[in-house]
């Protein structure tokens, strides 16, 4: 897996990278280099063209969950939102949602 350095690239490119990594990566730091699939992903936002994220983030869900080991749990709002889509009238306690503040 090639990786790139978020210093090869402009002001506006860094803060992008840094966004979508933050956003999107499944690693816990070491957010000053990119992964090739992140910047795969950062090419067609640029370009403006459609791109199956969810499926990236589900492929590496998958392979951590493979692993045996509990990296699984880094997708918490990514396995809510597969739970929401397969049970439609699950019920949800008013106490564990986190509303915005006015």
């Amino acid at each position: 897996m090639e990786k790139m350095i978020k210093t090869m690239f402009s002001k506006p490119y860094k803060f992008m990278i840094h966004c979508v990594l933050h956003a999107l990566s499944h690693r816990k730091g070491a957010y000053d280099e990119t992964s090739d699939y992140i910047m795969m992903i950062i090419t067609y936002l640029v370009l403006n063209r459609p791109y199956n994220a969810s499926q990236v983030i589900f492929n590496y869900l998958v392979e951590n969950v493979g692993a045996g080991s509990g990296k699984y749990i880094m997708y918490p709002r990514f396995i809510m939102m597969m739970i929401d889509d397969l049970v439609k009238d699950i019920q949800k306690d008013d106490d564990d949602v986190l509303g915005l503040g006015t």
